[in-house]
This record gives structure tokens, sequence and C-alpha cells, in this order.
């Protein structure tokens, strides 16, 4: 079985990502994302938005998480108010350019006072079932939110369900994800490459995958990727793998 690592955990948040904006692309540019917690599932969710080019701003109550996050990279500032996170955020969402804020304060107070500012994100992503923050949900949603649940029913009419909404077009496209581990980085670039050629040219998904990986995860030992591929795709992919290997 394929490990659940954190860059499986990045490439499936960040496919969901980019399902959500399919007619745009997966283009999150110019949008904020506001992400419930910095669990392994949230962390996750965090480096995603910055592949699809989104503005996140993650909510953890947890200071470890919350530096955990901010050394993994998930996170690339953290900050104690929303006051911080909105200067910061203001000028890359006019921009149109990724950034990632950790704001370490209580959920409830965090997302009243996001409510009571007026910010409108655009997705609100690790709602889950029984929150204690319904109310706070149905006003964001009806402030134009999308919601996205990770585990369990809809805590909130309308919230999408991620693992479903995900399995179903990972099936419909015969994708599967495999893991390449290598010696080196720059046998990583060569994979990315050679990866490439084999894909359609219109598939944004997987081409911005290979472009922006590189960068998120370079610090990972041993240097590997993971990508969608079908199983054709997987037999090509291999064969000029060893094509390009033998002719060196």
């Amino acid at each position: 079985m394929l490990e659940d690592s954190v860059q499986l955990r990045t490439l499936r948040a960040f496919t969901l990502l980019h399902l959500l904006r399919a007619d745009a692309q997966g283009d999150w540019r110019g949008s904020l994302i506001v992400n419930l917690g910095l669990s392994e599932e949230g962390t996750a969710f965090a480096l995603a938005s910055h592949v699809a080019g989104a503005v996140c701003l993650s909510l953890e109550p947890d200071p470890k998480l919350a530096r955990d996050a901010l050394r993994s990279g998930a996170c690339d500032f953290v900050v104690n108010t929303l006051d911080e996170a909105l200067r910061a955020m203001k000028n890359e969402i006019r921009k149109h350019q990724p950034l990632s804020v950790g704001l370490q304060a209580s959920l409830a107070e965090s997302l009243q006072e996001i409510l009571a500012r007026g910010v409108a994100p655009q997705l609100v992503a690790g709602v889950s079932a029984g929150s204690p923050h319904t109310l706070l949900l149905r006003t964001l949603q009806s402030h134009g939110a999308t919601l996205l649940h990770f585990a369990g029913p809809p805590p909130v009419p309308g919230a999408i369900a991620a693992g479903n909404f995900l399995t179903a077009v990972l099936n419909a496209r015969q994708w599967t994800a495999h893991d390449f581990s290598f010696p080196n980085l720059a046998a990583v670039k060569c994979f990315d490459s050679v990866a490439a050629t084999i894909l359609p040219s219109d598939d944004s998904l997987r081409r911005t995958w290979l472009t922006t990986a590189p960068r998120l995860f370079s610090r990972e030992r041993p240097p590997h990727r993971v990508l969608w591929l079908t199983r054709s795709e997987q037999e090509q992919l291999q064969k000029k793998l060893e094509s390009d290997s033998a002719r060196q």
C-alpha cells in the first residue's frame, strides 16, 4: 500500500482544490481560503493552497501544531491576531500571489471576528460533523463560502464531502497514486521532466503539480515524487525512464 506521506496528502488536497475550480483550470489566485486546523490533513491543505495560488488562513489553537506547520513550511509565518494576518494577506490577495498564514487562536473567536470584520473567504476547509461552530459556518456559507469537510456526515447542508468527491473523480479518470523514490534531487528533476511528456497537454492539474511540487518538497528524504497516473500512463512512463536510463 502507498505510504500516506505529506506529499500524498498534499496531492489529494490540491486535487480537491483544482476540481472545485475546474472551470478556471484550478486557479485560486486572488482568493482566500480559511483552513480550520493544522493537523496532518490541515497542514496538507495549507500546502495545497499554495500550489493552487490561493491565500490561506489556517486557524489553529494548539501552539505546537502552529509551530510545526511553520517549521515544515506549510505556513509562511504564524501570528496571534487576525489584524496581523489581514495586513499580510490583503496585499497578496490583491497581487494574486499565494501566501499561507497561521493564526494561533480559538477557532470560535477567530470565525466570529472574521464575520464581524466582513472577511469573505471563498472556501472554508476542514469543517467537521458535530462542530460547535455550525451557526458561524452557515453564516459564512450564506456569504458565498464553499464548505469542505473531510470525514463523517456533512456538518452543514450543502457542505462538500472531500473523500466522496475525490474518490468519484479518481475512479472516473482511472487515476491511482504512484510514489517514485530517487537517490538525489537531480534525479527527481529529471523524473518530473520525463513525466510531463506523457501527460495530455491540457492536463493543468498534474502539470501544475509537477512544476510546483519541487519547491514544496525539496527537503524530503529520501527524495520522491507522488503522481496520479492511469495504468497505461504508468507503463508508458516506466518505459521512457528505462529507455532514458539505458542511453546514459
